[in-house]
């Protein structure tokens, strides 16, 4: 059974986030297995025992924003492009709640469609023609006063067309990363570094060595249509969550779910829900999971095979008796 607890305190982060209910509107260059352990494991704020996974949540129509149970805040930030009035906000409101800001950072290029150029664009950052995207948004990011947490090229692994640093050609990959966080870490000391993996098989290829990573992230998605296309039948979060963690624990790194969606009937969502309410960092079948950041928004991205843009938003009747 669940914590009743833990689970009471997800359900407030969403029912906030309902309509009507909320405001308007860690140095090697290849990985090697190692012992599953979070220990020691701190968090910026200096807190060392967790009791349960913390939750947070990227939230763009800031449904979440008087919410004293979301405790990061996950904003996405085109580097060559800036939102610096949205990334102002949410650092004002951050500060205000206390929360841990987390910063996605997405390397487009600088073509007039951002996704052309992907084939020299790790050159293009190791000769040093993004430097100035990089102090803008390292500087942003070195300003805000909590803690802070920067993810930079998620989602590389797997060629989708969708991302032009998602292309193959790890080792340019690697190199662009360690680039980044380099520079990054002169300009924002403090900051922390996310390695954020969709969790396919072929990840480990892009890993960047442990000196350049604090935390793993990886993405969790419940399509429970999908689920009944591909298996036959829905799939638990265990289950699904699974297949990824055992792909990235051997790092032994801390990890965080860093984007978290669930679609489909109500008694599907819950079931998801309940089990990540339960989880224990240090404990249970996932100790090296800390965290886990919810994607309050609609899918921008049309999904293959005729799925269409999930929408991951929760709804009154996922808390309804």
């Amino acid at each position: 059974m669940p914590h009743a607890s833990a689970l009471a305190s997800w359900l407030v982060v969403l029912q906030l986030a309902l309509p009507g209910t909320g405001a308007a509107g860690l140095h090697s260059d290849m990985a090697k297995p190692k012992a599953a352990s979070i220990e020691p494991y701190l968090f910026d704020d200096g807190q060392s025992a967790l009791r349960t996974v913390t939750f947070g949540a990227y939230d763009p129509h800031d449904l979440l924003q008087n919410s004293d149970q979301s405790s990061i805040e996950h904003v996405f930030l085109y580097w060559q492009a800036v939102d610096e009035p949205m990334l102002a906000a949410k650092m004002h409101l951050a500060q205000m709640k206390g929360r841990t800001l987390m910063v996605t950072v997405e390397p487009y290029t600088k073509a007039a469609n951002w996704r052309d150029g992907g084939d020299h664009l790790f050159t293009d950052i190791r000769n040093g023609e993004f430097d100035r995207q990089i102090a803008t948004v390292c500087g942003a990011v070195a300003s805000y006063p909590g803690a802070s947490w920067v993810r930079w090229g998620h989602e590389m692994e797997r060629p989708s067309g969708r991302y032009p640093w998602a292309r193959g050609g790890a080792p340019g990959y690697i190199a662009a990363y360690r680039y980044f966080v380099d520079a990054c870490r002169k300009i924002a000391p403090r900051t922390r570094f996310v390695w954020s993996p969709k969790g396919e098989r072929e990840l480990t290829e892009y890993y960047p060595g442990d000196a350049y990573v604090d935390f793993v992230g990886v993405s969790v998605w419940g399509l429970e249509k999908q689920d009944r296309q591909r298996y036959g039948r829905p799939r638990g979060f265990a289950e699904t969550f699974g297949e990824k963690y055992r792909r990235v624990e051997k790092f032994g790194k801390p990890i965080i779910i860093a984007e978290l969606g669930m679609a489909g009937r109500k008694s599907y969502r819950q079931a998801w829900m309940s089990a990540i309410s339960a989880l224990s960092p240090g404990r249970g079948p996932f100790p090296l999971l800390t965290c886990a950041v919810y994607f309050n928004d609609r899918e921008p991205y049309h999904w293959p095979d005729g799925y269409g843009s999930p929408d991951w938003r929760m709804t009154a009747s996922d808390l309804a008796p």
